[in-house]
């Protein structure tokens, strides 16, 4: 056996290995920049711009378009995703104007916030708020958060006197 045939193999698995820790070191070092520039560059651009950047949904129980500041229609829940307050807690604003069939007595509303599960296959009730309100109509507004849960979303409202709407599903993620 001549001493080049000896030397080949070793340096074809040298050559490899060399090759492997190249590619798993890039591959990290892809990781880290990449990682560092996804948090980094849009929380720039965002100060960078001297604004907030609010996502507006327009989840809707007639689906009509809304603007963040406008009210409500009749018959609507409008959720608008407000700021986050960190990496996964998720604020929102919903709103719907609520009419009082009888403006002398006292109507009462509770809010659900609705999360859906795969593994019952069913709406389940995630967090619940209320209120009640004299007068002939008003806009009602919660804000729930939801923190560290991502999941598919929908927010209930009933009214008494059996008026139920419910506002599109919407996604929270991480």
């Amino acid at each position: 056996m001549s001493p080049r045939n000896s030397v080949v193999p070793v340096v074809a698995s040298g050559t490899a290995t060399v090759v492997k820790l190249l590619a798993v070191t890039l591959a990290f070092a892809g990781l880290y920049v990449g990682a560092d520039t996804l948090d980094g560059s849009s929380r720039a651009r965002a100060q960078s711009a001297g604004q907030d950047r609010v996502r507006t949904l327009t989840l809707s129980a007639d689906a009509a378009a809304a603007a963040t500041e406008r009210e409500p229609a009749q018959g609507e829940v409008s959720v608008d995703e407000q700021p986050p307050g960190g990496r996964c807690d998720r604020p929102y604003r919903v709103r719907s104007v609520i009419t009082n069939a009888d403006p002398e007595s006292t109507v009462s509303y509770d809010w659900q916030l609705q999360r859906w599960s795969p593994a019952s296959r069913s709406w389940l009730t995630y967090m619940t708020s209320g209120g009640g309100f004299g007068g002939e109509k008003r806009t009602v507004e919660w804000q729930p958060r939801i923190v560290d849960n991502p999941g598919v979303y929908r927010v209930k409202l009933s009214v008494s006197g059996g008026e139920t709407l419910r506002s599109e599903k919407f996604m929270v993620s991480c």
